[in-house]
């Protein structure tokens, strides 16, 4: 028993710094957005202040300049994310049922998107858009967006799709329905924990991203990460900004993944019990 805590203790101690390394930035900016501005960065450090909410309530209240930026992420982010689910799950499920003679060329050029920078696609979409006269508008980033979230959904749903057994669609199809139904009725179902975790991943990607709403955006709408750019001025930093408006940042993903994370677990141990 003795040795069992010991050993406890030695993990946990093993990984107060790996928890340290992560989570100390975040308790940092933290601070920074609580604390009185001119206390930010004395020497010696004051750890010990008065916390306000100030910042929060000019970013956020008034005059609010951000809060128009967190409802453009979450209509940009929701907006990507719901457009690339039919594509990516028909998708998904032809390269995992059907013979194609492409099947690793296609894989192979989803992946090659996913690892290409960004800023390759950037130009071409932009002069598009332009030509459209949708630069500035949410269309834009939600549809260039696509470029990230369809190959990365593709590649994880394939393999959600790959562990649902073909049996249970063939036997669907021996009772009369069509492959439409069973894929309705048996097969997405089946594979619903992996759909939602591509989600939520597809909505994080989405809602991080701040190359392409930086050329397709305007003031009207521009997301939340480009308003905390913004507070880098040649006048100056105001790192309290900055801070108050990253902390809100990483709201909306930590709440998704925290009233989600069930499926997360079952996403993710899918078809571990197959057979």
């Amino acid at each position: 028993m003795r040795t069992s805590i010991q050993q406890k203790l030695l993990v946990y101690l093993a990984l107060l710094p790996v928890l340290l390394f992560f989570i100390g930035p975040i308790l940092w900016f933290l601070a920074l957005a609580l604390r009185p501005p001119e206390t930010a960065f004395t020497v010696p450090p004051q750890f010990i202040f008065t916390p306000t909410l100030k910042a929060f309530e000019y970013t956020f209240l008034e005059p609010g300049n951000n809060r128009n930026q967190l409802l453009n992420s979450v209509i940009v982010s929701s907006g990507a994310t719901l457009l690339s689910l039919p594509f990516s799950v028909s998708a998904a499920y032809a390269l995992s049922r059907f013979q194609l003679r492409a099947k690793r060329f296609l894989m192979l050029w989803y992946i090659s998107l996913l690892m290409a920078p960004p800023i390759v696609f950037l130009i071409p979409y932009f002069v598009v858009m332009a030509r459209l006269g949708w630069v500035g508008t949410h269309a834009s980033m939600i549809i260039v967006l696509q470029t990230i979230t369809i190959p990365f959904s593709i590649w994880l749903l394939k393999s959600f799709f790959d562990e649902v057994p073909d049996e249970l669609e063939e036997a669907a199809l021996v009772d009369g329905a069509n492959r439409l139904q069973a894929l309705l009725r048996i097969t997405l179902p089946l594979a619903l924990p992996g759909i939602i975790v591509t989600s939520m991943f597809a909505f994080v990607f989405s809602w991080n991203n701040t190359v392409f709403p930086l050329v397709l955006s305007n003031q009207r709408t521009a997301t939340l990460p480009l308003g905390t750019l913004s507070y880098f001025a040649t006048t100056g930093v105001t790192w309290n900004y900055i801070a108050a408006t990253a902390i809100v940042t990483m709201i909306p993903p930590m709440i998704i993944f925290l009233l989600l994370g069930r499926y997360i677990v079952r996403g993710l141990t899918f078809g571990a019990v197959k057979g």
